[in-house]
């Protein structure tokens, strides 16, 4: 019979973190979003501009599966757009 160390029967089970920080996952920034009829968006056409719910200030949503992680505001990073990291949403595992 194998007897477990006081500090091993406290332990709680769980998944090493060391096993899923590989994991690829896909990161959404949510820049804002527009309400409009099913004939106004079908009438849209090639150059069309569709103008967000969102003014430009407002800071950017970062989701994972649709879940908010973070928030931040646009930046350029070498010819593409990035998001500068301006709060971490806490974690309540």
């Amino acid at each position: 019979m194998v007897k477990k160390t006081e500090a091993a029967a406290n332990e709680k089970p769980g998944i090493d973190p060391g096993l899923i920080r590989t994991v690829s996952v896909e990161l959404e920034a949510i820049l804002g979003a527009a309400r409009m009829t099913v004939g106004e968006l079908t009438a849209l056409r090639t150059g069309e501009v569709v103008a967000l719910a969102a003014p430009l200030n407002q800071p950017i949503a970062l989701r994972l599966n649709g879940v908010a992680v973070a928030l931040g505001e646009l930046v350029s990073v070498d010819e593409r757009f990035g998001v500068r990291l301006t709060e971490i949403v806490p974690w309540s595992g």
